[in-house]
């Protein structure tokens, strides 16, 4: 028995077939990354609403009914830092970085939230079927 060695040689039709799925990759990856989502945390006090872009890294405290809750936003996640708070539960809750999760001290009467500020954020605030 002998083996015979074959050429392997590529036909027209295969490198069609190679380019449209190199194409399809790309494309898919790029429709991926342009949906990506612009996250904005939005912290509720009793006196205001404040509203902070998550791209940037920043340290900064707001007035609460017990005093002043220090809030961090580094490497997009968010967290708080410290509290007036007797219990420190609100500081425990670690950090967050998704659109939906929140973080609350309740003592201190202070809600951050992370949203979408992209279209799908209308959408997201409407009921769905388990609200009903």
């Amino acid at each position: 028995m002998s083996i015979k060695k074959q050429n392997f040689l590529l036909k027209p039709l295969d490198f069609v077939t190679i380019l449209l799925f190199l194409v399809t990759f790309i494309t898919f990856f790029s429709m991926i990354k342009s949906k990506a989502q612009k996250l904005i945390i939005e912290i509720s006090t009793p006196d205001e609403i404040y509203t902070y872009d998550m791209s940037s890294n920043r340290e900064f405290s707001v007035k609460g009914t017990l005093g002043q809750t220090k809030i961090e936003i580094l490497d997009k996640k968010v967290s708080i830092v410290s509290s007036p708070c007797s219990n420190k539960t609100c500081i425990h809750q670690g950090k967050i970085s998704k659109a939906g999760q929140w973080l609350c001290c309740a003592p201190n009467q202070v809600i951050v939230v992370i949203k979408d500020s992209g279209q799908d954020a209308k959408k997201s605030e409407e009921p769905d079927a388990v609200s009903f």
